[in-house]
């Protein structure tokens, strides 16, 4: 009697447990990408080089002068982060940015599927990676120099990939997101 006892409470936990465990569909796939890879350029790569490539003009630290009517890229949000927390949030946003890029599924403007399989598109996005982290250091320093130094890393890291797969006529073109020919 004593050990039904004690399989029926054992029965009646694990049930207890089962019940509470959320279940997960069997085939649960990655959500599909909401934008085109020129939106993630736009929306996150555009706008967060150029706060960083503002430091080679601006101090992010700099007291900013009563009076002064030109407005530098960090200045658009200077109410809610200000300084170098601004440059440290833009390195952050095109570092981990790059796994949104390699995102499966992800369409170039053009219609053609994101070419996350080529060599030499994932050498590139390693490459945005390390230009990222790379000015996150630098800007973890407070240093203007440091972090204008490390502009060139990131513009070398656009330009390489742009070289190849954007700079190929309007943004539309079929001839965008396509490897280069094999010679």
């Amino acid at each position: 009697m004593r050990m039904i006892s004690i399989v029926l409470v054992c029965a009646a936990v694990s049930a207890a447990l089962a019940a509470q465990t959320p279940s997960r569909p069997a085939s649960a796939r990655p959500a599909k990408p909401a934008g085109t890879l020129a939106q993630v350029m736009r929306g996150i790569y555009f706008p967060n080089s150029n706060l960083i490539f503002d430091v080679q003009q601006n101090d992010p630290a700099a007291p900013k002068k009563k009076g002064d009517t030109a407005a530098s890229a960090t200045d658009t949000y200077a109410s809610a982060y200000s300084g170098w927390e601004v440059v440290e949030n833009a390195a952050v946003a095109l570092t981990d940015g790059v796994d949104l890029i390699l995102t499966p599924g992800r369409l170039c403007q053009n219609g053609k599927p994101v070419p996350t399989g080529q060599a030499d598109f994932q050498k590139f996005a390693r490459e945005m990676r390390a230009a990222g982290l790379a000015v996150l250091q630098a800007a973890r320093t407070k240093s203007q120099e440091k972090v204008s130094d490390a502009t060139n890393t990131l513009a070398d890291a656009c330009a390489n990939c742009h070289e190849v797969y954007r700079d190929k006529g309007p943004a539309d073109s079929a001839a965008r997101c396509t490897p280069a020919s094999k010679k």
